[in-house]
């Protein structure tokens, strides 16, 4: 008698790998994501080795499922020390219906622990927030649009520290504090783009036990202007103090009062409370003079609501390429002292290393240019990116960059071991 429809009959017992890997914490933590697979008597493969199969063929350089099988084949003796590999690698369709059945909350949750275990927490170190769409996730016959996955980025460890979807009908807004509620930012920095610059979003950061750098553009304006007085306030005092110090040397020299003269040279200008720190770099034809300013954040109209504001700053960002001149100012919020300077510029240049994230998912493992419409499935691969990601960052015994890394790991297989090694 047949058994009840979607019912699996008792006798059918699910079937046990034996992976020889088991002691690898990375092979412990695959093992924790649950299989949604039903217990089959065809069931051949198991998800550990599937999941091992996919980050080693991307580790390598493969970038759709075609070259996972050719090159999951072209090692399959080597993916065996880690993995059941008894019933060899799967076609393109098992790889690819289990990657769509997989729970992303679940993958999500190995990127962040795998990312755990190779970070090293520093104090004030940076974590960025950013989100970026994968393009090759949507189709415009159905009017679907591309998923937007929101990233953490640790600058200091340069790893992708969690992952989360942005929900189709909210924004970065709401899944920022989700994503930071997940991770432990305490002694951290928070930075983020402006339209992350939120009080919910500086709330969650003091809550964290971290501090935040977040900059002001038009979606606060009045706050903006604010600050924007702030520092032209500033700079009057600023120029009154010079004014008067110009005069107190020019007395001290006509009286002939070396030992006055020597103390007011020394002691310079005041700069009203003002703290800066000027850099200048030069690089293939261009010079950028960049001078970052901070001041005491008291008696500000608009502060109202944003948790522990300590301080404002102001970066000036001065580009002389040939003779073409630019300048460029930008205004940010931080909870961190105004006497921090060159720490809050230092974070600001950070911040920017989560676009080399995005560069990375785009040129090198091409993510734009996979048209993989399953959305459960190009959020499970989104993450083996950033996985993979993290172990070729890290990896420093060979000089080269992260597509170079992927051709030696692909031919040699001690290569291989040292980037999973990585991995934990």
């Amino acid at each position: 008698m047949a058994g009840k429809k979607g019912v699996t009959p008792k006798h059918i017992k699910q079937k046990q790998f034996i992976h020889p890997g088991i002691d690898h914490p990375a092979i412990q933590i695959l093992e924790q994501i649950e299989d949604p697979r039903k217990p089959s008597l065809f069931l051949c493969y198991s998800s550990t080795s599937v999941l091992f199969m996919v980050l080693a063929a991307f580790l390598c350089g493969a970038t759709d499922w075609p070259k996972v099988v050719a090159m999951a084949e072209g090692m399959i003796d080597w993916l065996a020390n880690y993995v059941d590999m008894s019933s060899g690698v799967p076609c393109e369709r098992t790889f690819k219906n289990l990657m769509n059945a997989i729970e992303p909350s679940s993958m999500e949750k190995a990127l962040r622990e795998l990312a755990s275990l190779v970070r090293e927490k520093k104090s004030k170190e940076v974590v960025s927030f950013d989100g970026q769409t994968e393009k090759g996730t949507a189709d415009k016959y159905t009017g679907m649009k591309g998923i937007h996955l929101l990233s953490a980025w640790s600058s200091d460890n340069n790893i992708c520290l969690g992952q989360i979807k942005v929900d189709d009908k909210s924004n970065e807004i709401t899944a920022t504090p989700e994503l930071m509620d997940m991770l432990d930012l305490h002694g951290t920095i928070i930075t983020a783009d402006a339209l992350n610059t939120q009080k919910t979003i500086a709330a969650k950061a003091i809550a964290k036990g971290g501090d935040y750098i977040l900059p002001v553009k038009g979606n606060h304006s009045c706050l903006l202007q604010d600050i924007a007085l702030a520092f032209d306030g500033i700079e009057i005092e600023q120029a009154r103090e010079k004014m008067q110090w110009e005069r107190a040397i020019g007395k001290a020299k006509e009286n002939r009062d070396k030992a006055r003269l020597q103390r007011l040279i020394e002691k310079g200008a005041s700069a009203c409370g003002a703290h800066t720190k000027n850099e200048i770099e030069k690089s293939r034809g261009r010079v950028e003079i960049r001078q970052c300013t901070a001041i005491q954040a008291k008696n500000l109209p608009s502060s109202e609501g944003w948790q522990k504001l300590r301080s404002l700053v102001r970066i000036k960002r001065e580009r002389v390429e040939g003779e073409k001149k630019s300048c460029e100012i930008v205004y940010y919020i931080s909870s961190l002292k105004a006497a921090d300077v060159e720490i809050i510029g230092q974070s600001v240049r950070q911040h920017w290393g989560v676009e080399g994230l995005h560069w990375y998912l785009d040129v090198v493992f091409r993510q734009d240019k996979s048209r993989y419409r399953n959305r459960i499935g190009a959020r499970n691969l989104a993450i083996i990116r950033k996985i993979a990601l993290n172990a070729l960052a890290n990896e420093t015994s060979f000089k080269g960059g992260i597509a170079t890394k992927q051709c030696v790991a692909c031919c040699n297989p001690t290569y291989r071991e040292k980037l999973v090694k990585k991995l934990f």
